[in-house]
Order: C-alpha cells, then sequence, then structure tokens
C-alpha cells in the first residue's frame, strides 16, 4: 500500500520541479499585455538581438562616487571600474585595513570624472562606529 501511494507523489514532486525550472527561465511579459508571435518569430527575434556592449579594457573609465558606502563595496565598485584605490585617513596618512567591513568611505579624490583604466582613486576612510 505504501509503494501505490510513493510513485504518485514522486511524480508530482518531478512536475512541479519541471514547472519550477521552466517559469525560471522563461522571459517575462510586461503586465497587461499578449503576443501573438509564433515560436519561429521568437526565435528569429532573439538570434538578431546583440548583445550588450562590453565596457573596453583599456581607455578612460568613469568614477564611481563611493562616498557613504562601507569600505569593502566602495572598492569593488572602483575595481569593477578598473581602477586603483589607495586608502588614507582623514589626516593623508595612508591605512592598513584588515577588514574592510568596518570602515566606512568618508571622502574621495577625484570625486567623479574619468580616469584611465589603472589610475588610482584615493578614499579616506573611518572605522564604523
Amino acid at each position: 500500500m505504501m509503494r501505490s501511494s510513493v510513485r504518485p507523489a514522486l511524480a508530482g514532486l518531478a512536475a512541479a520541479a519541471v514547472l519550477m525550472t521552466a517559469a525560471c527561465s522563461a522571459q517575462e511579459e510586461p503586465t497587461g499585455t499578449a503576443t501573438t508571435a509564433s515560436p519561429e518569430a521568437t526565435e528569429s527575434a532573439e538570434a538578431t538581438e546583440e548583445p550588450a556592449e562590453e565596457e573596453p579594457a583599456d581607455g578612460p573609465s568613469a568614477v564611481p562616487n563611493v562616498t557613504g558606502l562601507i569600505l569593502e563595496t566602495g572598492q569593488a565598485n572602483l575595481m569593477l571600474a578598473g581602477l586603483e584605490v589607495e586608502l588614507v585617513d582623514a589626516a593623508g596618512a595612508p591605512v592598513e585595513v584588515a577588514d574592510p567591513m568596518t570602515y566606512l568611505v568618508v571622502a574621495q579624490d577625484p570625486a567623479d570624472g574619468e580616469l584611465e583604466r589603472g589610475e588610482t582613486v584615493t578614499l579616506t576612510v573611518e572605522p564604523r562606529g
């Protein structure tokens, strides 16, 4: 008797898993719109879409404003922009940080604009408290 109830339960779980997986990979349509395109039209439209352009590996990079962020986040944002980071305290003395989660960025130089990739942004940091 136990065996006969296990199979339908497993089949139900398998069906639920397939439906959840399909829902995760489907593209969402805006609410309130209906599509009538055939699968062939959808496939050809997807094939003609151009991939998003990535920023070039060299050349100028916009300097993100990281003032007010936790140091770890600020450093990550600057590194993603291809920039180097130097840490100083309010007096301008170099700071060695063991745990970037325990510091806040209170100022940066330059604060905005563009720098060549590999150039340095100086972050003034203070302990969170």
